[in-house]
């Protein structure tokens, strides 16, 4: 079986629920080492921190088997994660520093989960990407622009080069619709096979998710579990597809 690799940014999150607050790692490459670690396997990640990450953060990411590069002299990505009032609101208190195309080496081979949560992963990096076997894109840190007071909001974005060389997408129903302009799910994962996307995945929060495949779309509805938080849920939803695709598993 061929390996998993994830480009972008380990992030330190203070969640902030009706209950209180906490900080925990977190992070694409976080979400997705331990999803993987859970199914058996290890991945690689190319992200980076910064040297102010406290070392127990460190030692977990060591358990996982991720080796970031420390940009010394950088902060470590920081998210606020606000819960309360049942919406969620983000907030940025640090970037570190951009993944270089350099940094991520040759994905032949592999199956590339491109994942940046606040625009890490320049365009000339992930277009280095595309010798992957499988090349996977969570658009989610395209979309998101910083207001004066590190507020997040989310905004159009398209690149249609870049589009056009991935193989599986996955992405909240939100921002398919900021990408393609379409409100229609259905005909919003349709456009983006136009660009030569094959695989489309829409998350729909508990309301499960679709996949489509050109021709075919599937329903697939969610777990009904008792969500303690949903921080990571779509960084575990596309390992885990990811690593079933790599297992030989067809899309449906």
């Amino acid at each position: 079986m061929q390996g998993l690799m994830v480009v972008g940014h380990i992030a330190v999150d203070r969640i902030i629920t009706e209950g209180g607050s906490r900080v925990q790692l977190g992070g694409p490459p976080t979400y997705a080492a331990a999803t993987a670690r859970l199914l058996g396997l290890g991945i690689d990640a190319v992200t980076k921190i910064g040297g102010d990450l406290p070392w127990e953060f460190r030692a977990r990411l060591g358990m996982l088997g991720l080796k970031p590069i420390v940009a010394e002299g950088c902060e470590t990505t920081r998210f606020v994660l606000d819960y309360r009032g049942g919406r969620r609101r983000l907030s940025v208190e640090a970037v570190c520093e951009s993944i270089r195309p350099d940094e991520v080496g040759d994905a032949s081979g592999d199956a590339v989960m491109l994942t940046p949560i606040i625009g890490e992963v320049p365009r000339e990096t992930a277009l280095r990407l595309r010798g992957a076997d499988i090349l996977a894109l969570d658009p989610q840190g395209y979309l998101r622009a910083l207001n004066p007071d590190g507020s997040m909001v989310l905004r159009p974005w398209l690149d249609l080069e870049l589009l056009s060389a991935i193989d599986v997408y996955k992405s909240t129903l939100r921002e398919l619709r900021l990408i393609t302009g379409v409100e229609e799910p259905l005909s919003a994962l349709r456009r983006l096979h136009g660009i030569g996307i094959e695989e489309a995945i829409a998350t729909l929060g508990d309301e499960g998710a679709i996949l489509s495949l050109g021709d075919e779309a599937y329903w697939i509805p969610a777990y009904r579990v008792e969500a303690v938080d949903p921080t990571g849920a779509g960084d575990v939803y596309l390992a885990a597809y990811l690593i079933e695709r790599l297992r030989g598993g067809e899309p449906t």
